[in-house]
């Protein structure tokens, strides 16, 4: 994908644009023309790494409008490989600016996941701060698979420029992914913990000692970054 200042690479094997924040702003504006169906992704390290072992998650990836990078060790394992310049996407930011996107060009959104008092509570404070957004409908996560037509019928139904995805829906990008075709021309995202945000459940994505602090178990995931900067060694030592 070269267009829109948009350039794709693959990143130890695995879909990744490097776009910055405006330009995929303006891709998105673009995807809104043109009558498609359009999945955008954001990408950590653990994304990265199950992609490159999950065929499902890799063609997730591969047939995304966007994949956008959240980690930093990604941005600074390309600058280490010399391929391509990442830009650093902060979820909940740029989940901001798509909502703002859509009230400025009158777009409907969709919301799907979080508990309901908790989407509830999103969804007003949504309409507080974006009082000319366009929100047709929500419904709440943690849905048994009996509910799936449901849902799905009514998110058909409203038909929403954007559907954004939370918390509640154990196959994240993969719920989109299995079910866009019956789903109407669109943007489709999994937003991750936003829905909390939104809701003011969670204040801030916490990050490093906070993180580490309020779930130990975290020190686990060292072992994934010692394997991901590992990956990266032998990629620039015998261009694997």
């Amino acid at each position: 994908m070269e267009t829109i200042g948009i350039r794709r690479i693959q990143f130890l094997n695995v879909p990744v644009d490097c776009v910055d924040q405006e330009n995929a702003l303006r891709a998105v504006e673009a995807f809104l023309q043109d009558g498609q169906r359009h999945q955008l992704v954001f990408v950590d390290r653990r994304g990265l790494l199950r992609a490159r072992h999950n065929p499902e998650f890799r063609r997730c990836l591969r047939e995304a409008s966007l994949v956008l990078p959240t980690s930093r060790e990604i941005v600074n394992g390309a600058r280490f490989l010399k391929e391509g310049g990442f830009s650093l996407f902060t979820p909940f930011t740029f989940v901001i600016r798509l909502l703002a996107l859509a009230e400025r060009l009158n777009r409907s959104v969709y919301l799907l996941g979080a508990r309901k008092g908790d989407l509830v509570k999103g969804e007003k404070n949504l309409r507080d701060s974006f009082p000319g957004l366009r929100l047709v409908g929500r419904y709440a996560g943690y849905f048994g698979r009996d509910m799936e037509k449901n849902v799905l019928l009514a998110i058909k139904k409203a038909s929403p420029s954007f559907l954004l995805v939370g918390n509640g829906l154990s196959a994240k990008d993969l719920w989109i992914l299995r079910h866009k075709k019956e789903l109407n021309p669109g943007i489709y995202l999994w937003a991750g913990d936003c829905f909390d945000l939104f809701s003011g459940k969670k204040k801030s994505a916490a990050g490093g000692l906070t993180a580490f602090l309020r779930q130990p178990w975290r020190v686990l995931f060292l072992f994934s970054s010692l394997y991901f900067w590992l990956l990266l060694l032998v990629r620039k030592a015998f261009k694997l």
